[in-house]
């Protein structure tokens, strides 16, 4: 056996670097690079713009990795997700206040009226 050879921590099967599992007992070695394809980041990109607490999770876990690209898209996904919250907030705190007005506005009209 080779010293840069590796072994399955598992079964003790000689295995390469870039596998992820092993090929005898099908464990797992190491996690596989999350995917990085324009699907992909056009699903994750539209969760955090539609449901922006949701946006965080895939946007850390995309973070996290090595890789430079996924590193890329997790920004962007986080970014995405921070500005379409406070959007969400903005609009919300707007209607509330709108509603808030008309109410009170329906309310001293009653008032008027002596009712």
């Amino acid at each position: 056996m080779n010293p840069q050879e590796k072994l399955c921590p598992f079964c003790h099967t000689p295995i390469a670097d870039s596998y992820y599992f092993c090929p005898n007992c099908g464990k797992n070695l190491k996690p596989a690079p999350l995917p990085t394809k324009v699907l992909t980041q056009i699903g994750i990109y539209a969760l955090s713009i539609f449901l922006p607490p949701l946006g965080l999770w895939p946007g850390i876990k995309y973070l996290n990795q090595g890789n430079e690209k996924a590193k890329i898209i997790g920004t962007v996904a986080i970014s995405l997700t921070v500005i379409s919250t406070v959007v969400t907030i903005w609009l919300a705190v707007g209607f509330i206040n709108q509603a808030n007005q008309s109410i009170n506005g329906q309310l001293n009209q009653y008032q008027n009226l002596g009712l």
